[in-house]
């Protein structure tokens, strides 16, 4: 298959950063690998988070450029093509940022699961932001993508808040989107 730059391929993230900077609204990324094909470009890397183990791998950056279904068509190849080059990983995690009206559809159309954070549940006194007035941020959607079984997942993805648990029991592992979102369409806060 005709990719962006030839056949289906890995590539370093520095050849997708012409692409990222022209088309993705954070920019190229400056870590990890990318994946490029005729749908667009994919960049995975290690976890950032330090609650997220490093045998997993986060999607940073997903830029599509193909027609309807490109995403999905991608995504069945490139997870594919993960489990060949990185065969330990057991979950790909990734983040949508509803601020900037990423709602997550992508993710839920090639059957990610969502895997709220607690700061998505209840913002944090901060505000997402530093305690010194820093710049606010929203908080993001987690999503995950089991790849294989891994004993772990759940206790790592799980929210360690009983207030939360017992106010929104059905937003634990795997969380239940649709519900959240009807919950807050109807009034309910998450703060």
């Amino acid at each position: 298959m005709r990719g962006l730059f030839g056949d289906e391929r890995w590539v370093s993230v520095g050849e997708v950063a012409c692409l990222l900077r022209a088309r993705h609204y954070l920019g190229p990324a400056k870590r990890g690998v990318a994946w490029s094909d005729d749908a667009g470009v994919v960049v995975l890397a290690s976890p950032t988070s330090r609650r997220l183990p490093r045998d997993w791998l986060e999607l940073v950056r997903w830029c599509l450029v193909g027609g309807k279904n490109a995403g999905s068509a991608q995504w069945g190849r490139l997870r594919r093509a993960i489990a060949l080059r990185f065969p330990e990983v057991t979950t790909v995690v990734s983040y949508s940022d509803p601020s900037r009206g990423h709602t997550g559809a992508l993710y839920r159309a090639c059957n990610w699961q969502w895997a709220p954070t607690w700061l998505r549940l209840r913002e944090p006194p901060t505000g997402n932001g530093s305690w010194a007035g820093g710049r606010r941020q929203a908080a993001k959607d987690r999503w995950v993508f089991p790849l294989r079984d891994d004993p772990r997942r759940a206790s790592v993805l799980r929210v360690e808040d009983e207030a939360l648990m017992v106010r929104m029991p059905w937003a634990s592992y795997p969380g239940d989107y649709g519900r959240f979102v009807r919950f807050i369409a109807a009034g309910g806060a998450v703060a």
